[in-house]
């Protein structure tokens, strides 16, 4: 009889309790559990006292919200050709900075993948960004767009660069040549992707140009050279990554 006693006892307790704890003495939420949570069926939300709570269904997620008054189920989108990986990140920036280059021309010999940024090279200060990887599988993708225009010297060609350097390491470049009359000008792309990253926090990333075969003149790279074309926001560059990784 003693036993039953203690036992309503400490069940009219943990009722009269607004915050129950497990392996916590001072709990600060209406159940505060400090230690692992094993849930063997279904884990429910949403309920009433007459109605089960909402368990999702196969492929959902539980999404957490501080703007809705429940949370809720989610559903995970993944685009077919990405071997089932979701965006992590993605950042876009823009740079109206550029970079210019005049007097003799640059060199015009390849580049060579991993090699360490040098002061031949103008960062565009705008695309600077910092990214984080965590898992060992894993797509970088980079999309860099600026518009290139030379001015100064006549019918001439000129020749430049642009790359995009991981923590100071050329991961990927590409060359264009701009032909035509003072204040031409042309859109100038560069994508890349890379594949399984090491994991690390904090990744520094950037692009830079440089000039190839000026042949005289002035080349402006995300910058009007000839304003009578082009103005800033027209010659602006735009630079995005994107880290995809399995969820």
């Amino acid at each position: 009889m003693r036993k039953i006693f203690t036992i309503v006892l400490s069940v009219i307790s943990i009722c009269s309790c607004a915050q129950v704890g497990i392996n916590i003495a001072n709990p600060v939420g209406t159940l505060d559990v400090n230690g692992d949570l094993n849930i063997r069926k279904e884990f429910r939300i949403g309920g009433t006292n007459t109605v089960k709570g909402d368990a999702g269904a196969v492929g959902t997620i539980f999404h957490n919200s501080s703007d809705l008054s429940v949370n809720d189920w989610k559903n995970i989108k993944v685009a077919d050709g990405q071997g089932s990986m979701s965006i992590f990140y993605i950042s876009t920036l823009t740079d109206q900075t550029g970079a210019t280059f005049s007097g003799s021309n640059g060199s015009t010999t390849p580049y060579v993948e991993n090699s360490v940024i040098n002061n031949t090279w103008t960062v565009l200060s705008g695309t600077q960004d910092t990214f984080s990887i965590s898992k060992p599988t894993n797509k970088v993708v980079f999309t860099f767009q600026t518009t290139a225009q030379k001015t100064g010297n006549g019918n001439s060609s000129s020749g430049f660069a642009c790359g995009i350097f991981l923590d100071d390491v050329l991961k990927a470049v590409r060359t264009d040549v701009i032909i035509g009359t003072d204040g031409s000008y042309k859109i100038f792309n560069l994508n890349a992707t890379l594949t399984d990253v090491v994991p690390k926090n904090n990744y520094s990333v950037k692009v830079a140009c440089t000039k190839r075969n000026l042949n005289s003149g002035t080349l402006g790279i995300g910058i009007p050279s000839n304003t009578t074309y082009l103005n800033n926001a027209m010659a602006q560059s735009v630079f995005t990554t994107s880290v995809l990784q399995p969820y």
